[in-house]
């Protein structure tokens, strides 16, 4: 019966961590497939997929930004979801970029174990450039000759 107790105290405690991490109806938190004028970001495997680009990204803003693994321009599973109240990392939901649904989430000061190194990555920035969706199946387009934005 105690081990039952604790290990209910333990999960009910990390769900609330999750809960709090990443508010369900918050601006854009809901999304699962990438919109339409979603921003291409270069990796050395292939394109992310990031919405919103930073046009839509002020320094205030407040809301999640999406990360998607491109495999194909129908195949997007979600890699991860940035949450940023008043323009500050605050949460990361990562998942397995395969498709697969489970999510770990980290929440500031991202010390829990797992979460190490999520402030130095330039994907948790709020600056992120990217180029035009377009530029993943046009490279020679006009717009993907400029620098990212």
């Amino acid at each position: 019966m105690k081990i039952r107790l604790l290990l209910s105290c333990a999960c009910l405690s990390w769900l609330s961590v999750a809960a709090a991490g990443i508010p369900a109806d918050g601006r854009h938190c809901g999304l699962t497939r990438p919109p339409a004028d979603a921003g291409a970001y270069v990796t050395p495997g292939g394109f992310l997929l990031v919405w919103p680009r930073n046009a839509g990204f002020a320094r205030d803003y407040s809301g999640c930004r999406t990360l998607w693994v491109m495999q194909s321009a129908d195949d997007t599973p979600l890699l991860m979801r940035l949450y940023f109240p008043g323009g500050r990392l605050e949460a990361v939901q990562g998942f397995d970029g395969r498709g697969g649904q489970s999510a770990r989430t980290c929440v500031r000061p991202f010390d829990a174990p797992g979460c190490g190194g999520i402030e130095g990555n330039p994907l948790t920035a709020p600056d992120l450039p990217t180029w035009p969706r377009l530029c993943t199946e046009q490279p020679e387009h006009p717009a993907c000759r400029r620098d990212p934005e």
